[in-house]
C-alpha cells in the first residue's frame, strides 16, 4: 500500500493515473487501507505531484462517520491525527468531554488547539469550558479565557492575571477592564508580597507606569531566574533601565536573564565599561556570561568590534569562536566599506598584532581586507 501511495506521486503521468485509479478503490472500499494511506499520503504532500492523495484522503475524511475516523483520531502519526480531528470537528462529530480531553492530554499542540477551539463553539455554557484554563498550553488557556470572560466572569480574569503567557494575561487584562477594573492594581498589590510570580512583574510591566519602576526593580534578585528575567523585561518595557542596577547581573547563573540584560543595555553602550565588558570574556567564566559580554562589545564602535573578534578567532568554546569569525566575515562583506573614520594609533597597533596572529586562520585575502579597512601597511606572509 505504502508503494502503490508513492506512485501516486510518480513523475510518470501513466504510472500516476493508474495508481491513484487503484488508491480510489481502495480508499472507498476500505477502512484499513484508508489508515494505511493517509500517513502516506500527508508524508507525500509536499512533492511535486503529491498534493492528489492528501487532498483525496482529506475529501474522503470529510464524508465518514465518527465510527469510521476513530482509527485514524488514535493514530501514531501526527498529521493523520490532525486530518481526523480536522475532519470530526467540522462535522461536530466530537462531545464536548472528548473535545476537552483531547485539548488537555493530547501531545500534539495543532490537535490540542483545534479541540479547544471546538470544545468553545459546542459548549453549552461557560462552566463546561473551566477545565481548559488550567491546560498547560497558553493557546488552549486562552480560548477558554475568551470564552469564559465573554459572559462576565470575571473572577476567572482575575486568577488568569498572573499567567505566565502574554497572550492569555492580555485577555484577562482586558476582560478585567470591560469589567471597569485595573488590573494594574492587582499587579502592584501582588508584587509588594514577597516572590511575586514572575507572571505578576511581566503584567505590571504591560499595565503600569513609570512610577511602578521602585516596586519592580526590587525583584531583580528574584529567587526565580524567570523572575528575574521579567524584572528586566519589564524595566525595558517601562523604559526606566538603569545601567548600574543591571551590569550586576550580566553575571547571573542564567543565560536567559543576561540575554535580557544584553537587550537593555545595548541601548546605553556609551555608559559601559569596556574593560569590565572584556573581564566577562575571560575563559574561566560560564559560557553564557562571556557570550554576553562579547554581544555587548561587537555592538560598539567598528575597531572594538574587529579586536574582540580577533581575539576570539581561535578561543576553545565553539560558539564564541565560531561567533567571531562568522562576524568578521560580514563585517567585511556590509559593513567595511562604509566604516569612515580610521582606529585611533593604540587601537591601530593592537590590531596590527591580532591580524598577523590570525593570519594562519584568515587567510591572505582576508588578512589583506582587514589591513587595508584599517589603514594598516600591507605585510606580506612570512
Amino acid at each position: 500500500m505504502a508503494v502503490l501511495a508513492l506512485r501516486t506521486a510518480d513523475w510518470v503521468a501513466e504510472v500516476r493515473q493508474r495508481a491513484r485509479a487503484a488508491v480510489d478503490g481502495r480508499l472507498v472500499s476500505s477502512r484499513r487501507s484508508l489508515t494505511q494511506l493517509t500517513e502516506m499520503a500527508f508524508a507525500l504532500r509536499g512533492r511535486g505531484q503529491g498534493a492528489w492523495l492528501a487532498e483525496r484522503v482529506d475529501g474522503v475524511l470529510r464524508d465518514l462517520p465518527l465510527s469510521g475516523l476513530e482509527p485514524l483520531l488514535a493514530a501514531r502519526d501526527r498529521r493523520t491525527r490532525r486530518a481526523a480531528y480536522r475532519a470530526a470537528t467540522a462535522g461536530g462529530l466530537l462531545s464536548v468531554r472528548r473535545l476537552i480531553t483531547a485539548a488537555m492530554k493530547d501531545d500534539d499542540l495543532p490537535i490540542r488547539s483545534l479541540c479547544a477551539r471546538g470544545a468553545v463553539q459546542v459548549a453549552t455554557g461557560p462552566a463546561e469550558l473551566r477545565g481548559l484554563l488550567v491546560s498547560r498550553t497558553a493557546l488552549v488557556r486562552a480560548e477558554a479565557l475568551q470564552a469564559v470572560t465573554a459572559v462576565g466572569d470575571l473572577g476567572a480574569a482575575e486568577a488568569a492575571l498572573p499567567d505566565r503567557h502574554p497572550l492569555v494575561r492580555a485577555i484577562a487584562q482586558a476582560a478585567l477592564r470591560r469589567g471597569g477594573a485595573d488590573p494594574a492594581e492587582f499587579y502592584r498589590l501582588g508584587a509588594r508580597r514577597e516572590a511575586p510570580a514572575p507572571g505578576v512583574i511581566a503584567g505590571l510591566g504591560e499595565t503600569g507606569g513609570v512610577e511602578d519602576a521602585g516596586l519592580v526593580r526590587r525583584w531583580l534578585v528574584h529567587p526565580r531566574s524567570r523572575g528575574r528575567v521579567e524584572a528586566v523585561r519589564a524595566l525595558r518595557r517601562l523604559g526606566v533601565t538603569r545601567s548600574a542596577e543591571l551590569v550586576p547581573l550580566m553575571r547571573d547563573e542564567s543565560g536567559a536573564v543576561t540575554r535580557q540584560v544584553v537587550a537593555a543595555l545595548r541601548h546605553d553602550l556609551p555608559a559601559l565599561d569596556p574593560e569590565m565588558l572584556e573581564a566577562l570574556l575571560r575563559p574561566g567564566n560560564a559560557p553564557h556570561v562571556r557570550f554576553a559580554g562579547y554581544r555587548l562589545l561587537v555592538a560598539g564602535n567598528a575597531w572594538q568590534r574587529l579586536v574582540t573578534n580577533l581575539r576570539l578567532i581561535d578561543d576553545p568554546n565553539d560558539r564564541l569562536r565560531g561567533s567571531a569569525r562568522a562576524d568578521l566575515t560580514a563585517w567585511l562583506n556590509r559593513q567595511a566599506a562604509t566604516t569612515y573614520h580610521g582606529p585611533s594609533r593604540d587601537r591601530a597597533a593592537e590590531l596590527d598584532k591580532l591580524i598577523e596572529r590570525a593570519r594562519p586562520i584568515l587567510g591572505e585575502d582576508k588578512v589583506r581586507l582587514l589591513r587595508f579597512h584599517a589603514g594598516l601597511p600591507h605585510q606580506a606572509a612570512l
